[in-house]
């Protein structure tokens, strides 16, 4: 067997174990740096869960008493806009109420005066009537004076017998004439009398019809509109809590590249370069 090819095989193979055992620290701070960004990005990232935890807490107590305060607003606000409508709802009432009894009040005093009227137009026609009778009567007193005259005057003249008979039936013919004219006078005024109080009674009567129509029928209160109802609430799902797996896999470090490997490799090689220089030595 040569030396110096068994020597140049062993001393390559012992600079292959040097180079792999370079080769695996330069891997192995590779996992180190690795494994270092890995748990620096972890932290960060659990800390980023954390905050945002802590903020939907605050956003959750914050929405959460917003719609309280929305809720007390809008309650507080259709109770204001109720009573409000009961109080608009109770003055159009109370106003047509005193527009009701001001037009009763009108109609009554409509109702008065009609009757009045009434009166003094009936007082007027038996007034009328009155002087007409004591007219008719006056004329009658005349026509019975002058009837008593006229036979008085006969009398005076000395006619007797038959003469004096034909005057008196005369005389008492035109009185008895003009005591039916008189009489037939005075029915007449008292028809129309009767006729005028009549016609005073049906005007009456219309104008009561008018008044009594132009009352204003009794109003009716509206219904009392319902309370409002409270304003429901809003559910708000609070957010659970964290848990492990929220954070994600904790980081782990990779398996470091073993020095004992690399030499293991060099002597396997320099065995096998020895082995190989040995039989190739055999005849």
């Amino acid at each position: 067997m040569d030396l110096l090819t068994l020597g140049l095989g062993l001393g390559g193979a012992i600079l292959g174990g040097i180079g792999g055992q370079s080769q695996a620290d330069a891997q192995n701070q590779m996992v180190e740096d690795q494994y270092k960004y890995d748990m620096t990005s972890w932290r960060y990232g659990k800390k980023s869960t954390k905050a945002d935890y802590k903020h939907g807490k605050k956003q959750w107590r914050a929405n959460k008493l917003n719609d309280k305060r929305v809720r007390k607003w809008q309650d507080e606000t259709n109770l204001q806009d109720w009573k409000y409508n009961l109080k608009i709802q109770d003055y159009e009432y109370s106003s047509q109420m005193r527009q009701y009894n001001k037009s009763n009040e009108i109609a009554d005093q409509q109702l008065t005066f009609n009757a009045m009227a009434q009166k003094v137009a009936n007082e007027a026609e038996y007034r009328k009537l009155e002087d007409s009778t004591k007219e008719i009567a006056f004329q009658n007193q005349d026509i019975i004076i002058k009837a008593v005259q006229a036979e008085g005057a006969a009398a005076v003249k000395g006619q007797q017998g038959r003469s004096a008979d034909k005057a008196g039936q005369a005389e008492l013919a035109s009185l008895g004439r003009n005591q039916a004219i008189l009489a037939e006078s005075l029915l007449s005024a008292r028809a129309d009398t009767g006729a005028a109080m009549r016609k005073i009674a049906t005007d009456k009567f219309g104008a009561d019809l008018a008044a009594n129509a132009a009352r204003m029928l009794k109003p009716e209160r509206l219904p009392r509109p319902p309370k409002p109802l409270r304003t429901p609430r809003t559910k708000f799902l609070k957010p659970r809590k964290l848990k492990e797996h929220d954070f994600g896999p904790k980081p782990i470090k990779g398996a470091k590249a073993s020095s004992t490997g690399a030499w293991l490799g060099a002597g396997a090689n320099a065995l096998g370069a020895v082995g190989s220089a040995y039989l190739a030595s055999q005849p």
